[in-house]
């Protein structure tokens, strides 16, 4: 005789969204880091060596962390930003029970790259 084997789920408990959480608390930990190292990295060569490009000189400290941040840091947050806001887009068209934390998430990634593209531009001017 066999018996039968129950099917139970497990509850469903609300899910909460961690996922664009982790991703912004990354973010923030990342410039914090890189804000640090700007802040403390020396505008000096040690040795007296000469700073710039070219002709056997290099970067200082400082300008090599300001040249990272341009290359990988601001990259990687546009990024990180951008794959962000079309998930919640995406949620939000779907329907997500989740939409009011969508709405709030997405309007803030928005904001925040309007607030980088005024200085970004402000700064070219």
């Amino acid at each position: 005789m066999t018996t039968p084997t129950s099917t139970a789920e497990a509850p469903t408990r609300p899910r909460t969204p961690r996922g664009s959480l982790v991703v912004l608390a990354t973010l923030v930990v990342l410039w914090l880091l890189w804000g640090v190292a700007w802040l403390v990295a020396p505008d000096r060569n040690p040795g007296g060596q000469c700073e710039g490009l070219g002709f056997g000189c290099t970067l200082t400290p400082h300008d090599s962390v300001a040249f990272a941040g341009i290359i990988v840091v601001a990259p990687s947050t546009v990024l990180a930003l951008a794959v962000t806001l079309v998930v919640r887009l995406v949620r939000i068209s779907r329907g997500s029970p989740r939409t009011v934390w969508d709405v709030i998430v997405g309007a803030l990634l928005v904001l925040g790259f309007g607030v980088w593209l005024v200085g970004t531009v402000a700064g070219a001017v």
